[in-house]
């Protein structure tokens, strides 16, 4: 199968042929630059300087990765648990199980799109509480809380607002 891949890949390049290791190679790569690309917007863009930090791996393919994206980063020590390659599972496994519903809206949050507001809320809230019970879950354990994205007119950064009062389903 990866020699099918990478005969495809071949027949769309014009710059050479690569071997499947060359091919598997060029993933790996692209994965280590997917995970630099998170953790350079936490540190650099907020003004860290990411070479004074400790790299930490966690989860089945951690150790892997480990070095190279350390190197990419150019972060000099790496931090391996003994139970990284478990963190993930177990970070997963603690974590609330959530169910998101939302739709755009462009409507300006006035008295008289209350009501149409309210509904559309309703209908959501009911949407995320349907997809939670069809998953075993039962009503009293789940809790709903909805959020406005909110913009200033004429600007066009949303603000994430948590709704005080929580509009009810009516099934």
């Amino acid at each position: 199968a990866f020699e099918t891949l990478t005969a495809s890949i071949n027949s769309s390049t014009p710059e050479g042929k690569m071997t499947p290791e060359e091919v598997a190679y060029g993933f790996i790569k692209v994965a280590n630059e997917a995970m630099c690309r998170p953790i350079r917007a936490l540190t650099s863009a907020r003004g860290h300087d990411i070479r004074q930090h400790v790299l930490a791996c966690f989860g089945g393919a951690g150790g892997q990765h480990a070095c190279a994206v350390a190197r990419a980063l150019g972060i000099r020590t790496i931090l391996v648990h003994r139970y990284a390659s478990v963190l993930s599972a177990y970070g997963l496994f603690l974590a609330d199980v959530a169910e998101e519903a939302q739709e755009p809206a462009a409507s300006s949050l006035e008295t008289e799109n209350h009501a149409s507001l309210a509904g559309n809320l309703n209908r959501l809230r009911a949407e995320a509480t349907k997809a939670l019970r069809e998953q075993g879950y039962a009503t009293d354990q789940i809790f709903v809380q909805a959020f406005l994205n909110l913009r200033y007119q004429g600007t066009d950064c949303a603000v994430m607002t948590p709704l005080s009062a929580q509009p009810e389903v009516t099934d």
